[in-house]
């Protein structure tokens, strides 16, 4: 039977009400500082789930309240939970923990402290993106290209990259499935508007397949 006495008020439902809006409203904010400062188009599932991530911990927080029993309870229960997705950008991973460090304090009733941090961490990530926007053109590039597993074919590049770049840094280096040779790497060039004639001439290069090169 249904018991009106265990029936919260409408004051705490209230509260709870204007805490997920709130977490929702901060969870938006966070959002468009990560579409602001985001090199490429975002994924619409990353930045809906920031939003959702941010409303849900406040709720978490809440049924927790000071009770260490409920706080076992739901890392026991959220632990049968497997992400299948690979976050491939370090950044992103900060977006996310940006989305629960609010959401808990909303949920832990320090509104002050989700809206403070909120903006707060938003304007420095600002201003970092800017800064790096105004001062970081220094003709670094993130490049990768594809040979065949030959050790001979190895330096094929070599005369490209001693004409155009001043520094260069193997960062990875496998074999894919199809039997061919990744290589990775971070380059800087020495006249950054020649990125094209660069890039050019090492695609042509025979044997040297897939070449990809983006602006760091």
């Amino acid at each position: 039977m249904f018991d009106l006495l265990s029936f919260p008020p409408l004051v705490i439902i209230g509260v709870d009400a204007l805490r997920i809006l709130l977490a929702f409203i901060l969870g938006v904010f966070i959002v468009n500082i990560y579409r602001w400062t985001h090199a490429n188009i975002p994924q619409k599932s990353f930045t809906d789930t920031l939003i959702i991530l941010c409303m849900l911990i406040s709720v978490v927080m809440v049924i927790i309240g000071d009770s260490i029993a409920r706080a076992f309870s739901l890392v026991g229960a959220l632990s049968i939970i497997r992400f299948r997705t690979a976050i491939q950008d370090p950044r992103d991973i900060g977006f996310v923990f940006y989305a629960l460090g609010v959401g808990m304090a909303v949920g832990a009733g320090n509104p002050s402290v989700a809206v403070l941090a909120t903006f707060l961490i938003g304007l420095i990530i600002l201003g970092m993106y800017h800064w790096h926007e105004r001062y970081s053109h220094n003709g670094e590039f993130s490049l990768e290209f594809c040979l065949p597993p030959d050790p001979n074919l190895e330096t094929l590049y070599r005369p490209v990259f001693d004409k155009h770049l001043i520094y260069e840094r193997l960062i990875e280096k496998r074999i894919r499935k199809s039997q061919v040779l990744e290589l990775n790497f971070r380059v800087r060039l020495a006249n950054p508007e020649k990125w094209l004639e660069f890039f050019n001439e090492l695609s042509s290069l025979e044997n040297v397949t897939e070449t990809k090169m983006d602006k760091e």
